[in-house]
């Protein structure tokens, strides 16, 4: 009787051992899960925050990409920008207006129509700071191919404002050396795993209002009469 007790005593211990140590293993693995999840949730916050930052940077700074900050396996790439080349798609009442704050011994830039067309475009120059004073029209035109416009030699900032003149058009503008802001702008976030390129989110930054130049009289320059 005695042996049958100390045998079931022993049972008893064994199975409570057994259960304490799968509970517990149990547990470190729900804790590593947990841990694990804590460390991700934080590079999430740390990642959102930093790809508003990078945003931030590229408004009114526009750039083909961008690396976010945090994490290196983060992007931020141009939907409308590659390299010196800016592309646009325009409907039959919609205009484009791009800023151009320097030349960089640019003398001109290149307008291409890549799909249907034509349009029309306006370039403006004067000085920046006295817009009222020194802005001239320098060049106006219908172009159904592509153009060669010229920019001014004297003067400092350029306003381009192309409008669509049938019902869709798309187009390249080769902007060169110089520094050229269009009013929108739209970036993909790409997540770069071991070569391969994950394609998430796209984020539209308005760089500035159209018509929104202090002191440039735009309908002097011919610009935004359709509209």
């Amino acid at each position: 009787m005695q042996q049958n007790k100390k045998g079931s005593i022993l049972l008893y211990v064994l199975l409570l051992s057994s259960f304490l140590i799968l509970f517990f293993v149990s547990f470190q693995g729900e804790l590593e899960k947990m841990l694990e999840w804590a460390d991700a949730s934080e590079q999430n916050i740390r990642d959102i925050s930093s790809i508003q930052d990078t945003l931030a940077l590229l408004k009114g700074a526009p750039s083909a990409t961008k690396p976010v900050d945090s994490n290196d396996a983060l992007s931020l790439v141009s939907v409308n920008q590659s390299g010196t080349v800016f592309t646009g798609s325009l409907g039959g009442s919609g205009s484009q207006e791009y800023w151009i704050t320097s030349t960089g011994w640019a003398t001109s830039i290149v307008l291409d129509i890549a799909l249907w067309g034509p349009v029309s475009y306006h370039l403006a120059a004067f000085n920046s700071g006295s817009e009222a004073i020194t802005s001239i029209l320098i060049s106006s035109g219908v172009i159904g191919t592509n153009s060669v416009i010229n920019l001014s030699p004297s003067l400092d900032t350029h306003i381009l404002v192309i409008d669509p003149l049938g019902t869709y058009v798309q187009y390249a503008l080769d902007t060169k050396t110089t520094t050229t802001i269009p009013s929108s702008s739209s970036y993909r976030l790409e997540r770069d795993t071991n070569g391969y390129t994950e394609e998430g989110w796209v984020y539209d930054i308005v760089n500035f209002k159209q018509r929104s130049r202090t002191g440039f009289d735009y309908g002097k320059m011919g610009m935004y009469l359709k509209e």
